[in-house]
């Protein structure tokens, strides 16, 4: 792991320090009693604390792309009979 986080330093980052993903995930289950969505959690981890900033462009290239994953998936679904 050491060798990884040293080969690509900036696609290993993140803000939450030693609390996991799974930790962060049920920590947002509470606040609006719904499961979050991976992009909730996703910023939780990876955006500077109080600001809406990116730790590093990589981090906004995969919510962006993301984001647009799930526009292109779901857009107009909800008119569907």
């Amino acid at each position: 792991m050491k060798v990884n986080r040293a080969a690509n330093p900036e696609a290993n980052m993140q803000t939450s320090g030693s609390v996991s993903f799974v930790t962060h995930q049920s920590r947002l289950e509470k606040e609006p009693k719904r499961l979050p969505t991976f992009l909730e959690v996703f910023d939780k981890t990876h955006k500077k604390k109080g600001t809406d900033q990116y730790i590093s462009d990589r981090a906004r290239e995969v919510a962006e792309s993301y984001s647009h994953q799930m526009t292109e998936k779901y857009v107009g679904e909800e008119e569907q009979p």
